[in-house]
Parts: C-alpha cells; structure tokens; sequence
C-alpha cells in the first residue's frame, strides 16, 4: 500500500482559507500533509480523520534561513503549548493542525493577520512575480515583433509559436497572480476597516489557475504536435528543469552548512545565472552541431565543383529532394547538375513548403524555378499571410513610384484561382505570381513570363 502522495497543488501564496480547506479534506480522506516543495507537495497516508488546519505568516521566515531566528523558535513553542503542532513551512507560510476541535485560533484579529500576509507577499512573491511578468512581457513582444518582420515563416515555425506561446502564457499567469492578489487585498482591507473578516479566495482562485494551467499545456503541446524538431524545446525545456534542480539542491546544501541566508541569496542567485549561461551554451552548440549533422536540416546529397574560365573553382551543394514542380515538367531543359531543394515548416496554424531548383554558373544559363506553397490552417489568418506575400517587395519604399515593384490582381481565369496577382515593374508584368486557392497561397517565380500551358501544368500540379 501507498504510503507517501505527491501533488502538484495549484493554490496562490496568500489563499491560506483555500488551503485550510483542502488540507481538512485530504485529512479525511487518509492524508496528512508532510511537507511542502517548489514542485510538489508530499502527504504520508493516516487513519482517515477530522484534523484542523490553520496557515499564518512568520516575516522572518526564508526559505534561504539556515535554521529557525529565535523569535520563529519563539513563536513556534507559543502554537505548540496552545495545541498546534507545525505541519510544513513555505517560505514566510507556517502551517499547523490538530485534533482538538475547540482549540483558540493562533491568529485572533483580522487586521493583524492581514497585515503578516501583506508583509510577506511584499517580501518575496510580489517582487518576485512583478519582475518575472516584466520579463515576460518585454519577451513576447520582442516574439510579436519577430513574427510581424517575417509573418509566415514565424507562424509556419513551431519553435517560434512555441517561445510566443510560453512568454504570454508566463505573462498571463504573473498579471493574474498580481491583479489576484491587489483585489484581495484591497477587499479584505476594507472589510477588515468595518470590522469583517479577510476576503476569501479559494474556489474560484483555484478554477482560474487549473484552467490557466490547461489552457498553457493544450497550447504548448498544440505548438509541439507539429514541430518538425521538437526535440530542440523538449531540451530547453529539460535544461531548465536540470538547471532549477541544480539550483534548489546548491540552496539546500548551504542551508545544511548553515551559511547565512543573504550569502545563500547571492551565491544561489549567481548559480542560477552560471548555470543557465552553461546549459544555453551546451544546448547551442548541440544544436548547430546537430545542424552540421543533417539532424534539423536537410542535407546535401553530392557536392558538385565547377571551374570558371579564369581558373578558379567553385564548389556547390547539390539536393535530390522530391518536388511537386520542376522546371522539366514547364519545358525541355538539358542541364544535368540541378539542384533540388525543399524545405518544409508546419506549425497548427500554418505550413510552408519552399522549394528551390537551382542550377549554377558554368558557361551556360539553365532556367530555375522557385515557389512556395502556404497552407492556412486558421481562415482569419488567411487574409494576413497573403498580405505579407504581397509587400514582400516594400523594403524598395525609398525608390521611386515609377521604379518600384509591385504585385497587381489581375484575377487572370486561366489560373482557376480564387485570386491571381502578378508582379509588375516600370518594364511591364514579370514571370512572378501569388495565386490563392482556397486555403492555399502559392508563390511561384518563373523568371520569365510563363505560357499558357505551363501555367496549366503549374494548376495541375500545385492546386492539390
């Protein structure tokens, strides 16, 4: 039989009434609170039995204390011969129960235990959670900025959604916590004035934060489900749980050898910053080495040397991907060194396939193909993707009207398209169209303007 439980409990720092609750249930149903960590909190299995819980505030408790201040020792030994037996600590949070049904509380005024809570959110959680909402926000921003300079290679990419996604989330869960907290506060003071109680918070704080919570797993396995690597933020994501494990054990070993608690702040703090610095570096180079290996990229099948008139060398990398377009369907070509080359992103809003046949400069000139063919998977971000193919040519805003270019509807039927632009200049219209088909955008560059029958073929092919 199971003796020991571990939960992950999802109560905020100050919802002592909250936590009292859920203690007094997991009483009677066999277990006992033990002890209380970052990650979980651990219960040993009892005789089902009504237990009563209290949680109050110790300001000078820390979890980076060595050992208990004299006045803790103090005011344990005080709940102690009042019949409260200390269960687990939290930071400033002490939390005690009993057997005794008709015991005094610890905390007999309102005002008082309001003013212990308030003391210790401003001591750690509330700088804590204010700085880490500021960073959060300043990095989601700098995402949406990312993703606004490149609109559909960022919501084609999985990692890049997945950083957009993590960022908001945090931002999301910090502001709620602060905002959380400031009503409570503000709502117990008031009643405390009139001569009330602290306001509760329990219920609906606790609905709040578990749908917070599957909301931020949902979106973050719907950003991985189509990642094309998703071993890279499984990586982050296990770097950051070793690096935090690294840390946690550094504090608790120099509480072991009783090291003061604001030398145990600066040399934990100083870890956390060495470790990161390391792991991130690691992770890096793994991955760019993993680049050098083919693992996240494709990789080239031959390499191909060419020598130029002069003498000199030139040495290319040579791909036999599989596309669905190649110049040899458009017309008759006698080149033997092309280049095919595709490179597909899929995230669960949109994809993008790019491919590329290329051929290279050795006394003749071998006619290329490039296209790309975007999947919108979410309709309101259909109109999006198609702008940001549209002003793909906008970084020439200082040119000229006159000598700038241009995508124009032409809406031409031979296409069978929903919407067909050409690329247009000073000179006229040139070899390269945007064509929508239902959810599809396809971009296609022929170099030259295409005939009638390769334009069929192109339908034929790409309008799949």
């Amino acid at each position: 039989m199971r003796t020991t439980k571990h939960r992950f409990e999802q109560f905020q720092f100050y919802d002592y009434t909250g936590i009292k609750m859920h203690l007094e249930k997991m009483a009677l149903k066999g277990w006992k609170l033990h002890k209380i960590t970052r990650l979980y909190w651990e219960y040993r299995k009892i005789e089902p039995k009504k237990l009563t819980y209290t949680v109050t505030y110790f300001s000078e408790a820390s979890e980076f204390n060595p050992y208990h201040t004299d006045n803790q020792i103090t005011f344990h030994e005080y709940c102690k011969n009042g019949g409260w037996n200390l269960v687990a600590e939290w930071a400033q949070m002490q939390i005690f129960c009993t057997e005794d049904e008709d015991i005094t509380p610890i905390d007999t005024e309102e005002s008082v235990k309001l003013k212990f809570i308030h003391k210790a959110m401003k001591k750690n959680f509330l700088p804590g959670n204010a700085l880490l909402m500021l960073v959060s926000i300043l990095q989601f921003f700098l995402q949406i900025k990312n993703i606004k300079s490149d609109l559909v290679y960022q919501l084609s990419t999985g990692s890049s959604l997945f950083l957009t996604m993590v960022w908001f989330l945090i931002s999301i869960q910090t502001l709620y916590i602060l905002i959380g907290y400031i009503v409570w506060y503000y709502k117990s003071k008031r009643s405390v004035n009139l001569g009330g109680l602290c306001a509760e918070s329990g219920r609906v704080n606790k609905k709040i934060s578990n749908l917070l919570l599957v909301i931020t797993i949902v979106l973050l396995v719907l950003a991985m489900w189509t990642m094309q690597n998703v071993w890279a933020p499984i990586l982050g994501i296990v770097t950051i749980i070793v690096v935090m494990t690294l840390v946690f054990a550094i504090k608790n070993a120099l509480k072991r050898e009783e090291v003061s608690r604001k030398s145990n702040i600066i040399i934990t703090t100083v870890s956390c910053v060495i470790l990161m610095f390391i792991f991130t570096s690691v992770l890096t180079w793994g991955i760019m080495k993993g680049g050098n290996y083919g693992l996240h990229s494709n990789k080239p099948f031959e390499t191909y040397t060419t020598t130029q008139p002069d003498g000199s060398t030139y040495t290319w990398d040579i791909y036999h991907d599989p596309l669905p377009l190649k110049v040899e369907d458009l017309q008759e070509v006698n080149y033997e060194h092309y280049s095919y080359e595709s490179t597909k992103r899929e995230s669960f809003l949109v994809s993008q396939y790019i491919a590329r046949q290329n051929s290279f400069p050795e006394g003749q000139l071998a006619p290329e193909l490039n296209y790309a063919i975007v999947d919108v998977k979410l309709p309101v971000l259909f109109d999006i993707c198609l702008k940001d193919y549209l002003e793909m040519y906008n970084y020439e805003w200082k040119k000229p009207d006159d000598e700038r270019r241009y995508f124009k509807l032409t809406n031409d039927p031979l296409w069978h398209a929903d919407a067909v632009y050409q690329l247009y200049t000073q000179y006229g219209s040139e070899g390269e169209y945007i064509v929508c088909w239902k959810n599809r955008i396809v971009y296609i560059n022929y170099n030259k303007v295409p005939s009638v029958e390769q334009i069929a073929v192109t339908v034929k092919k790409l309008n799949k």
